[in-house]
Parts: C-alpha cells; structure tokens; sequence
C-alpha cells in the first residue's frame, strides 16, 4: 500500500527520541525518516533521495535495504555462542563469500535455534560492491531493514522495498531467513521463487512449519489467491507497520564507512591533544605572567622603599665605613700588642723566639726561630689551644733548617671576620 507523507522540515530529535531511515516502497520515495519516542508512535517525518540527503544522523539507524545484505543460515556445530565469531568466517570462506585481498568480512548475526549440540543461526553479510549511497557517515548504527519491522511468528511476509518485492521467513518468532526478489508484483515467477526459497529450507532443516503468509502492501484479489494456492497458506493483507530500530543491533558498518570513522576519531584526538597543550601553554604563560607582575610590583615596592629611606641607608653606610675604621681602635682583642702578648705566652720555653710580627685587623703573621722542628709545631699546638685565638685559621709552611741547626718557620693566622 503506497504510504502518503508529507514531508516536514528537518529538525533535530528531542530528548528520548531516536530515528530510523527506512527503505522505502517505490523509486520515487526510496528513503523514510521514521521518528520515535517513548510512550509515542513512530511517525514518518520526511522522504529523502539517498542517506547522504538525510540531515537527521544522531541516534538514528540506517537499515539497508535486503537487496544490500547477503542472507545465510546456518547451522553451527556448537552451542557455545562466544565460539560463533571465530567459526563463521570460516563457513563464509568456505562458500565464497570471503573478500578480495585481506580485508575482514562485514557481518553480524543473530542465534534463531539453540539445540543440544548445535545452533541454527542467521548471518548477514555486506558484500564488497555495496551501493555508494550508503557510504554515509554519522549514523549511530547500520543494520537491516528486514529486522526492524514486527514480523509475525513462523510466517512468510512479503513487502516492497525500493520498487522491489522482499519476503522475511522467521521460525518462531525470529527471522531465520530474507531475499529480494526480482518483481515488484506477485507474478509466476514470484510464486516458483517462494516455492524454491521454501522447499531449500525444508531440506536444509532451517525451516519450521509455516503457518500464514503477511503481504504487506497492495495487491488485487487475483495475487493473492495465486498465492494463497501456490503456497498453500491463508494470506494476510494488511498495511506495512512502522520500523523500528532492533535490539540489540546489528553492527553492519561498511568498510569505507568505519575507515572514516576512525580518521575522524584520530582528528578528534589530534584535535583533543592540540587543545590540550594550548591550555597547558596559556596556563603556564598566564602563571608566569602574573609572577612577572607580582615581582615587578615587588621591585617597584623596595625601589620606593630605598628612595624614601634613601638618608637612612646612607647614614648606615657611613656609620659602617667609619665604624671599620675605628675598629683597630676600639676592638681591644684587635691591638697589635694584645696580639703579640698573646702569642708570647703560646711560646715554650726556652724552645724558641720571634724576629718578625706584623699585624692588621684581620690578619698577622709571625717568624721565627726554634731549637728544633717540634718545638716549631709545638708553638703553633699551643696557638691553636689558646682560648684568645678561638675561631682563628692558621697556616704554617714547612720549616726550614738553618745552617747553625734552628728551625726557621712562619705562621699566619687570620682571624674571624666581623659584620
């Protein structure tokens, strides 16, 4: 039945909605935009030409059209459904439907029959030629058409997409098997179609007993009891309903599609770590900005500081210079004689006597001649013990022997600065 929609500006869906773009019946309307919500019907909102026409790409579905996705039931010799990823591409090897080269096949599938060492399951697979319009980037997920209508159980339905009749067969209540066909209308070439498809079932056990048959669509008295003979099935008449995404979904991403998918994820990424390293950047010229600032203001603060006690400072400076000079004067432990006092009674006795002093405020030096080397180390023990000469550094080279066997040494002794 040809569905009328008027088509609405395009808009962005609400909160809780989500959207399907859906194959249409005819050339003229191939693409539906279905939009959908909690607690709401789904609404056929516009009609595009293609995919890449549709605007309303966030949480919506692009299901392919059945002419676009290869059908292929099988039984698995195994019930352990973590075991079935690995297992199929070998069954789509085996029968040809490996692409060219290295690439990976693009299926998915879902478990229709689970039984005691085996499992009946449906595969669908996107072949290497698919069509360029659905090539279309920004959708959330691309299953198939097939699966997002509400097909009714062990039923055989018939629907036209895209000017093209399709048939859906489930075992129970899920789909075990869909083709396209090569009419648009149910003539006899449609009606030995369905009787091969049925009969190849059969014989490959994947088919349960079927009881009706669902045509979605307009047809006149004539096709359907045509079909209703050649299957030998009571047909079901009634207007296709609205599509609705399945769950959980398939992931039949093509090959160019998830390519792009991943060079924008790296941009994103590449585009995340530039940014990144700008905030970085600005944070750390911002902080170095503001250091800049606070020392300036700091600089600028001692600079008035100084000029406003500039007397102050200048007065200090002076009293420290005069205060130097004086030292020699009022320093007591300073005096020359005080010094050479000192030294005096360092001297053991009867080991040695001095023939040279000379003195400044931080600094003398003193020669001398000893009865031997160890009277000279032992004047310079006792200069190091004296408690007049705590904190002093002293330095005494090696003596010298004279030729009337004296030790002759030199002893500098400096001693601690004063502010």
């Amino acid at each position: 039945m040809a569905r009328a929609v008027k088509s609405k500006p395009a808009r962005s869906l609400k909160k809780g909605e989500k959207a399907i773009l859906f194959p249409g019946p005819t050339g003229a309307e191939p693409w539906e935009v279905w939009v959908y919500g909690p607690g709401r019907p789904a609404e056929c909102v516009r009609t595009c030409a293609t995919p890449i026409e549709n605007r309303l790409r966030s949480n919506t579905t692009l299901a392919l059209p059945v002419s676009q996705v290869f059908c292929l039931p099988l039984w698995l010799n195994a019930t352990d459904a973590k075991l079935f990823p690995e297992m199929i591409p070998l069954q789509l090897e085996l029968r040809g439907l490996q692409p060219r080269g290295n690439a990976p096949p693009v299926f998915d599938f879902s478990v229709v029959a689970p039984e005691a060492n085996r499992t009946l399951v449906l595969v669908g697979i996107l072949p290497a030629s698919l069509a360029p319009e659905l090539h279309a980037e920004a959708y959330d997920t691309f299953d198939l058409s097939a699966r997002c209508l509400p097909l009714e159980e062990n039923a055989l339905t018939l629907w036209l997409e895209q000017d093209r009749l399709v048939v859906a067969i489930t075992r129970a209540e899920r789909l075990v098997y869909y083709q396209v066909l090569a009419e648009g209308r149910i003539t006899p070439r449609i009606l030995q179609d369905l009787n091969s498809i049925r009969a190849s079932l059969t014989m490959q056990g994947v088919l349960g007993p079927l009881q009706k048959i669902v045509l979605w669509g307009e047809s006149g008295p004539s096709e359907r009891d045509n079909l209703q003979v050649a299957l030998k099935l009571p047909v079901v008449q009634a207007e296709r309903p609205a599509p609705r995404a399945p769950g959980p979904a398939w992931k039949l991403l093509p090959v160019t599609v998830s390519e792009a998918q991943k060079r924008r994820e790296v941009r994103r990424w590449q585009y995340r770590a530039s940014l990144a390293a700008l905030v970085v950047y600005l944070l750390v010229d911002a902080w170095l900005g503001v250091r800049l600032y606070l020392t300036s203001r700091k600089v600028d603060e001692l600079r008035r500081w100084n000029t406003d006690h500039a007397q102050d400072i200048a007065l200090v400076r002076e009293t420290r210079a005069a205060w130097k000079d004086l030292r020699p004067v009022v320093d007591q432990d300073g005096y020359p004689l005080e010094i050479l006092f000192h030294l005096n009674e360092s001297i053991p006795a009867d080991q040695l006597h001095l023939t040279l002093f000379q003195c400044d405020p931080d600094h003398f030096m003193v020669k001398g001649e000893a009865k031997n080397f160890a009277a000279a180390y032992q004047f310079l023990d006792n200069l190091k013990t004296n408690k007049n000469f705590v904190g002093c550094t002293w330095d005494m080279p090696t003596p010298s022997l004279k030729a009337n066997d004296l030790a002759s040494f030199q002893i500098d002794g400096t001693r601690p600065t004063t502010p």
